[in-house]
């Protein structure tokens, strides 16, 4: 008996240190996997417009540095879209791309690319690439886009079937193309490449169809053509309309998820100009430089005007697009602007409306131009 219990206890202690060193091994094999992986790695690269930001695994938040030959550009991450790293300010050349001081991993079939939009005749072309396990970005010079390929969306607001607002005969959908049209030419004047959603009066994707019977996601249709041109602006053009007739005035919204920036571009002209801001919707903002969100509750983070929400990829937190169009990557979106010019159903407005809509579009366009360091 005492032999029996001898042997139990030295196999129980054999056992025991055989445990031991097979939780040590994995410990050792654990701890190296951590080392390992210690070097921040790409999730992910999205783009509101021609601003980057980069996603990487937790624990990797702070600044990420560009270096080539020629320079070092810190990014600092922002909460608005667009405030990332601004593309237009990179030069030709090859950078490396660290955080922490750590190079950057990446996936190795990543790639994400496209083009700045036109200025003083070019473009920038950049390629987000894996390089022997190493995410570097590519900028080279373009003489001109490719044929697809556009520098601005402008938006008419409406059409087919869809008046918009209206007042004393006029509707607002015509107004809105008169303005597009003639905003189409000023930004072509200015060198840029510019596509209309419309040029006659339809519905985007499928003229004739009642814009109530379809949705603005169809091949086509007014959010579809913010990813198949891969423009990096997006202006909608619209005249206003309250049950209150005393409103009057210009609003310009911009996404929740974008600071004030284009909009203040914009409102700066149109105040030289003499136009009046609306303020009358205080929970939206000030002075007529508004932003909405979803059923007006901040808590959704996202717009409630879809033309913003739906257009600028995946960092405006698109709901339907992604639903209908799956293979649509969404990594690169459009910086958007709303833009309504006055109260169409208000006497005092359409008659300013009428006697100066052009010096109105003219005040837009060149506080865009201004905003996109185009002048």
């Amino acid at each position: 008996m005492y032999r029996f219990l001898k042997i139990l206890a030295s196999l129980s202690l054999a056992t025991v240190l055989f445990a031991v060193l097979l939780w040590y091994g994995k410990e050792v094999n654990r701890r190296a996997e951590t080392v390992v992986w210690a070097e921040p790695f790409l999730d992910n690269i999205y783009i509101y417009g021609e601003n980057v930001h980069f996603t990487l695994e937790p624990g990797f938040g702070e600044d990420v540095l560009l270096i080539n030959k020629q320079t070092r550009r810190y990014f600092r991450p922002s909460v608005y879209a667009n405030q990332g790293l601004y593309l237009p300010e990179l030069e030709d050349g090859v950078y490396r791309i660290y955080a922490s001081d750590l190079s950057i991993q990446a996936p190795k079939d990543f790639e994400l690319s496209g083009y700045t939009i036109t200025r003083s005749g070019q473009n920038l072309h950049y390629r987000f690439l894996c390089e022997q396990e190493r995410l570097v970005l590519y900028v080279d010079c373009a003489l001109a886009l490719p044929e697809e390929v556009f520098d601005i969306i402008i938006d008419a607001g409406h059409g087919g079937d869809n008046n918009g607002a209206t007042r004393r005969g006029r509707l607002e959908k015509e107004e809105n193309l008169r303005a597009s049209l003639y905003m189409a030419e000023l930004f072509k004047a200015a060198g840029l490449k510019a596509a209309l959603t419309r040029e006659g009066d339809y519905i985007p994707g499928q003229p004739g169809v009642a814009e109530a019977d379809i949705d603005p996601y169809v091949m086509g249709g007014r959010v579809y053509l913010a990813y198949s041109t891969q423009a990096k602006y997006y202006i909608s053009n619209h005249l206003n309309a309250s049950t209150r007739q005393a409103m009057q005035g210009w609003q310009l919204y911009r996404s929740v998820q974008a600071d004030a920036g284009w909009q203040q571009a914009v409102a700066a002209n149109f105040i030289s100009f003499g136009h009046t801001p609306n303020d009358n919707f205080k929970s939206f903002g000030t002075e007529g430089i508004y932003r909405r969100y979803s059923q007006d509750n901040e808590n959704t983070g996202s717009d409630y005007y879809y033309i913003l929400r739906e257009t600028g990829g995946k960092l405006t937190k698109p709901r339907s697009f992604i639903k209908v169009h799956p293979e649509i990557d969404l990594r690169q979106g459009a910086e958007g602007l709303l833009v309504e010019y006055l109260f169409l159903d208000n006497t005092d407005d359409l008659d300013y409306w009428d006697e100066n809509w052009r010096g109105l579009v003219e005040a837009v366009a060149d506080g865009c131009l201004t905003y996109w360091g185009v002048k």
